[in-house]
């Protein structure tokens, strides 16, 4: 008796991928923010940062903004692979998640960032960016990506 095995994406799952999908592009929103908007001295005391905050942004090195770059840009293919049921979806968000580590090393260990700037959200990106790559893979292994 062969039974026919289900591989239909639960709707719950489709509404997960899309909120990781939303989180990832407001991500990428503010990456695009901090590198057009966001680059200028005067642009930065407008948006209400003390001298120092803008020094230390300013400050930043270059790779630390490509890794910026490449974890939102790699998240939201990712997740976007993920609602589209596409197996890139987990290099992807791994790629992502290396990226985000890269970043938060030099923001947490190599820079006083965290003492002037706070650590506003990073912990959570950390956090989703861990989950997602786990998440990838049971959804890898329930062929609900292919």
């Amino acid at each position: 008796m062969n039974q026919a095995v289900d591989h239909s994406v639960p709707a719950w799952v489709k509404a997960v991928n899309a909120v990781f999908l939303l989180w990832n592009l407001f991500g990428l929103t503010v990456f695009v923010l901090a590198m057009t908007v966001f680059t200028s001295e005067q642009a930065l005391k407008d948006a209400g940062l003390s001298d120092k905050q803008v020094e230390v942004t300013l400050a930043t090195p270059g790779w630390v903004n490509v890794a910026f770059g490449t974890a939102v840009i790699a998240g939201v293919l990712g997740c976007l692979c993920l609602l589209l049921q596409k197996k890139a979806a987990l290099p992807l968000l791994i790629v992502s998640l290396v990226a985000v580590m890269a970043q938060n090393t030099y923001m947490y260990l190599l820079s006083d960032t965290i003492e002037h700037m706070g650590v506003g959200a990073s912990p959570f990106v950390i956090a989703v960016a861990i989950f997602l790559v786990p998440y990838a893979f049971r959804c890898r292994s329930r062929d609900w990506i292919r």
